[in-house]
């Protein structure tokens, strides 16, 4: 009887912010585990998305946005220490780009790969936006032409247009051992994570230019019944301007936030949720965390 052969390894998906890497995550893995906004660089920490085929196991690193052109003046050499994080236990990178929009950052990406001889899947990501396909062949094969670049799967994200070819291609590229995560789990980060990250998604999605990077949501209280989920959810600023902001008019604003967050908080649970929530104005020099 053959043996079933097992492929098993770790993708770090890298990119520029909001080319689209959490939103390619989230639909590979089949099931939210990273939050998306318009915002640049929501994703602050790395976060794994585990994929479960028949016979392989993909584990995806969600990065945060790789680069800006501001950082890159300032630091032409200076790399997101979650980005390096991840390289350094990663077998394969997908390296996400926008059709049709290339930019100095995403050269910087591919000299650093360069530098620590690492080969990537150039996924061009956006293709729904272009109904004629013809007008994006040049820039694929433009960009297909580099020493680390080992296969280009043009995809839409957010349409799951393309998504099974490339995890044929990602599997293709991917060691032969045996599964690090066991079958049905698909995220490293707990449920208090996801909860909190909901909440900071919502935010961000209300209060796109007021609300700073600074603001951090804090999970108080947890209770879980026989019919119902008390939660106790803090959410922390620097100023109290920022407060004001996020609670709105008599309260209006935060109220929308809670129940569009309480709603998808439900989803993720699977079961009625009774959310609180508070907003509180951290001194400043304070940590957040402390």
């Amino acid at each position: 009887m053959t043996k079933k052969v097992n492929k098993s390894g770790y993708v770090a998906v890298l990119g520029r912010p909001n080319v689209g890497k959490s939103t390619l995550v989230n639909a590979l893995v089949g099931e939210k585990v990273s939050i998306v906004t318009s915002k640049p660089q929501t994703t602050q920490l790395n976060i794994l998305g585990i994929l479960h085929n028949r016979e392989s196991q993909i584990v995806f690193i969600d990065t945060p946005g790789l680069l800006s052109e501001r950082q890159m003046k300032y630091n032409s050499k200076a790399l997101n220490r979650e980005a390096v994080n991840a390289l350094s236990q990663a077998d394969l990178v997908l390296m996400v780009v926008e059709a049709n929009i290339w930019k100095r950052a995403d050269d910087y990406i591919l000299e650093h790969l360069k530098e620590i001889n690492t080969n990537a899947i150039l996924t061009v990501n956006k293709v729904d936006r272009f109904k004629n396909k013809n007008s994006i062949l040049d820039f694929l094969k433009d960009h297909s032409n580099n020493s680390q670049i080992i296969e280009t799967v043009p995809v839409s994200a957010l349409y799951n247009k393309n998504l099974s070819r490339l995890t044929t291609v990602i599997e293709r590229h991917l060691p032969i051992q045996t599964p690090k995560y066991k079958e049905g789990m698909i995220t490293d980060k707990d449920t208090d994570f996801r909860i909190t990250e909901i909440m900071r998604e919502r935010l961000m999605h209300h209060l796109r230019d007021e609300l700073p990077y600074s603001v951090e949501c804090q999970l108080d209280h947890f209770d879980d019944k026989k019919k119902i989920v008390m939660i106790d959810l803090m959410i922390r600023t620097q100023k109290p301007a920022h407060k004001k902001i996020i609670i709105g008019k008599a309260g209006k604003l935060l109220k929308v936030i809670a129940t569009e967050a309480r709603l998808e908080i439900e989803n993720l649970l699977n079961k009625k949720v009774f959310l609180s929530t508070q907003v509180r104005s951290v001194k400043k020099g304070k940590s957040l965390r402390a």
